[in-house]
């Protein structure tokens, strides 16, 4: 905004005010051709000056001479000391106006007298319009951050319940009751035992897990087979299905790829936990010269291909998360025999070069 006061329209100086945190005065925001001192001293409260002629009256205000105007005697001290100065002889000032209320002045100054005439006046709001315009869509922006931080927020702590806090509590009761199993059947006692261990290792993992949502850097740095690992303990301590895991070669590679593969094993397993009912599930890596492989497979239930909706299961997110890194993805699905989701990352040459 101001650049184009000064580069296009040949202003000497310009200068963006908006409110302050406070809404108590307006500073600046932007500027172009002042000194560092006049950035840092403008500042104005909304009944000072030539400020409050803007506010009052809506649209602009137009002084041809500093010099001989006589509104001058209005200003603070030491926004005539600055105006003195920098030089400024003429100045036009608009009305930033955002929401229905004044949130902002727009000023365009020249060193020598110049007279505003109407076009160029309506030039200037124009300008400032837009600067309205791009001041509502960083608010909106922000205000959309906002939300999907609360939405992440909320959604993290609806996992963490679903998950580590069920889990736990649920080994608190088995921990009880140990004692008196113990007593009376030793075996049955390890047996609960091995429960609260497996129990509190998917606790842990899911924690884990949730972490790295909390910190994606942690993601991108992390081993793809001990993310592996760790969302098979999560899965076994969730939902009591023991998830095996086994990875062969050496698994380096650039970093959307390796989220992308872990984001895909993730939602695979999570249909696992919650629509299976398998009895158990694997999962395999195999990484070499010609690329990756990573097989998530399961002895459930299974599913109809055909008569599940794409956006089902998270199969059109899987898809995706494939596509953009350049990878196959197949899901192979049985009745009563299980399902095998297959990627298949074919390296050099591809999105993601390892």
């Amino acid at each position: 905004l101001v650049d184009i006061a000064v580069d296009t329209l040949h202003a000497d100086k310009s200068m963006l005010l908006v409110w302050d945190a406070e809404r108590q005065r307006y500073v600046t925001r932007s500027s172009r051709g002042f000194s560092s001192a006049a950035r840092t001293a403008l500042s104005f409260a909304r009944d000072e000056g030539l400020v409050a002629e803007v506010i009052a009256s809506g649209g602009p205000v137009v002084v041809e001479d500093a010099l001989s105007d006589p509104r001058r005697a209005s200003e603070p001290d030491a926004v005539m000391h600055l105006t003195e100065v920098e030089g400024i002889r003429s100045s036009i000032h608009v009305p930033v106006h955002v929401d229905g209320e004044v949130f902002g002045i727009f000023n365009a100054a020249f060193d020598t007298p110049h007279a505003f005439g109407a076009d160029e006046q309506r030039l200037f709001v124009a300008l400032a319009q837009r600067g309205a315009l791009a001041i509502e869509n960083a608010q909106l922006y922000e205000q959309a951050q906002e939300l999907a931080v609360v939405a992440e927020r909320q959604r993290l702590a609806r996992d963490l319940h679903d998950a580590v806090t069920q889990t736990l509590f649920s080994a608190s009761l088995i921990a009880e009751v140990l004692p008196r199993i113990w007593s009376h059947s030793p075996e049955e006692g390890m047996q609960r035992l091995e429960e609260v261990r497996q129990m509190t290792r998917g606790a842990l993992a899911e924690m884990r897990t949730l972490l790295l949502e909390l910190r994606p850097t942690a993601l991108m740095e992390a081993d793809l087979g001990g993310l592996l690992r760790q969302l098979a303990e999560a899965i076994n301590g969730r939902a009591r299905v023991p998830v095996a895991v086994e990875v062969e070669g050496e698994c380096t590679c650039a970093p959307q790829v390796k989220v992308a593969l872990y984001r895909i094993a993730q939602e695979a397993l999570n249909n696992v936990a919650k629509h299976a009912n398998a009895t158990e599930a694997r999962v395999s890596l195999r990484c070499g010269p010609e690329g990756m492989e990573l097989h998530i497979s399961d002895d459930g239930r299974g599913f109809d291909l055909e008569s599940v909706p794409p956006d089902h299961l998270g199969l059109t997110i899987m898809r995706e998360r494939a596509d953009a890194i350049g990878a196959d993805l197949t899901i192979e699905s049985i009745s009563e025999a299980g399902t095998t989701v297959t990627v298949v990352w074919p390296g050099k040459g591809t999105a993601g070069v390892c």
